[in-house]
Order: C-alpha cells, then structure tokens, then sequence
C-alpha cells in the first residue's frame, strides 16, 4: 500500500503529524507532493523533515493550489496498482484504521472527523461499522454542486477511475491562473474526476484527527473580492467540463460580486 500526503513547502513542518500515520499504517510505501517548490535550494526546507520519516518518493512543482498535487497522487495510485491511502498533512488516522479498513470491503471511501448531517447524505451499517455516503453531484444546489464530501484521508483499494478525467481536470488546475485555482477547494476538482468516472456516492468514515493548521493571516478578508474571484473560478471550472447549471449559478453570482 502506498501512504502519501500532500502540502506547501511552508507548511512542511506538519510532517511531523504525518509521521504518526506511517507508525498506524505500516505502508510499503510512501510518497509526498511538495507545492510551491520551485529552486533546489529548497530541498534543505524539507529534506529534514523527510529524513526522519525514513525512504520517501517526493513529486514537487510550483503549482500553488492544492488539487494540482492531489490528482497527481491520485494518479500515482491509480498507476501502481490502486492500492494506496491520501491524508491531509494536518490529519492522524485512528489507531485502529488497519481493523477497521479491513472490515470495509469496499473499493474506496473517505475520512472525516465528524458526521455530516446533510440532505446529501445517507447511512448505513458495514460489517459493524457506520458508513456514510454523500452525493456527489447535485446541479441544483446553492454550494458544493460537484463535490468530494470529507476527504481528510482517501482509502483507494481498487477504484476505477477515468484516467483520462484526472488528466484533464489536473491540466485545468495547472494552467489556470492561480488566483483562480488557488481558491476552488480541492474537493471539487476530485468531484469532478468522480463524476466522470461515474462514482455517484462517497462512502467515508468518522474518526480521523484534524489538527487545523494556523498558517492563514490572522487579517479579516475583504468577502465580496473573495466572492467575486470564486465565482470567476468555478465559472471557468464549470465551463470547461460542461455543467451548465452550475456554471449559471456562478455566473450570477459574478454579476452580483464584480463590480
């Protein structure tokens, strides 16, 4: 099994937290996405960090947005056999995951650190252990048309996926301007490789500890150029892979923000 992480070169210190997911899941292999690398000179900021967590596969770039890395571990997964688990580099697996993924004869979920109490979400009981399920894609809601869901962690164990899909939503998110792919959350680009890989539902499951990083500024943001630039990014986003509706909804909400 491969277990990889991705995060900033600024927030590289979080290796730390990472380290106790490879003490939990013992993995064959691990691989880290490091972002905003863009000169050797840097490789001191994180090769300490890398050392004590033992032999590490990196995957840098200069990208400056979080699903730029992840569909690229995404991908390696995918083209290593499938078998692989994606935590955020602030989250620690429950001590008892290798029990628990073994009881959990499916071919992927998600973890979260709390229930979503949600229209979009149902549950039920698996081998004893309560799974839920989010929807993934609902043209007709307010927020979060095309999305993951939680995905602290992702637990791939054979999932098929539209390679093709992950490609060319990754592709978007490199040539995008980065004022505009910084700010669409990572869980939509994955929303949108799982909608095109036919995925309908997320399974996920609670008990992963989120240790919430403090590295934003502590400055009050001015919310309607946040708005404003949001909406010319999903816009954008949602032009490219065809849903209209969203991409409407987006478009509104560009008139309404941008001036």
């Amino acid at each position: 099994m491969i277990l990889a992480t991705y995060l900033p070169i600024h927030r590289v210190i979080e290796l730390k937290i990472f380290k106790e997911n490879i003490e939990i899941a013992n993995p064959d292999k691990i691989v880290i996405c490091i972002d905003y690398y863009f000169d050797k000179n840097q490789d001191t900021l994180y090769q300490q960090f890398i050392r004590e967590l033992g032999e590490a596969e990196t995957i840098k770039g200069n990208w400056r947005n979080r699903s730029s890395c992840l569909l690229r571990l995404v991908r390696h997964i995918a083209e290593n056999g499938g078998d692989g688990l994606i935590v955020d580099s602030d989250v620690v697996l429950p001590q008892q995951w290798k029990e628990i993924d073994k009881k959990l004869n499916l071919p992927f979920y998600h973890l979260a650190h709390e229930a979503w109490r949600h229209k979009r979400v149902r549950r039920e009981i698996v081998n004893g252990i309560e799974v839920y399920y989010w929807k993934v894609k609902d043209p007709l809601a307010k927020y979060m048309q095309v999305f993951t869901g939680p995905k602290l962690g992702i637990r791939y164990k054979g999932l098929t996926l539209n390679l093709k899909a992950v490609d060319e939503v990754t592709a978007f998110f490199d040539e995008v301007d980065t004022y505009y792919s910084s700010i669409i959350a990572d869980e939509v680009a994955l929303g949108i490789v799982y909608d095109l890989s036919g995925v309908k539902e997320v399974p996920f499951i609670v008990g992963a500890r989120h240790y919430v990083h403090k590295s934003y500024p502590a400055v009050k943001s001015d919310e309607k150029l946040r708005k404003c630039i949001y909406a010319k990014a999903l816009v954008k986003l949602y032009r490219r892979f065809n849903y209209k509706l969203p991409q409407l909804r987006y478009l509104v909400s560009q008139l309404l923000n941008c001036h």
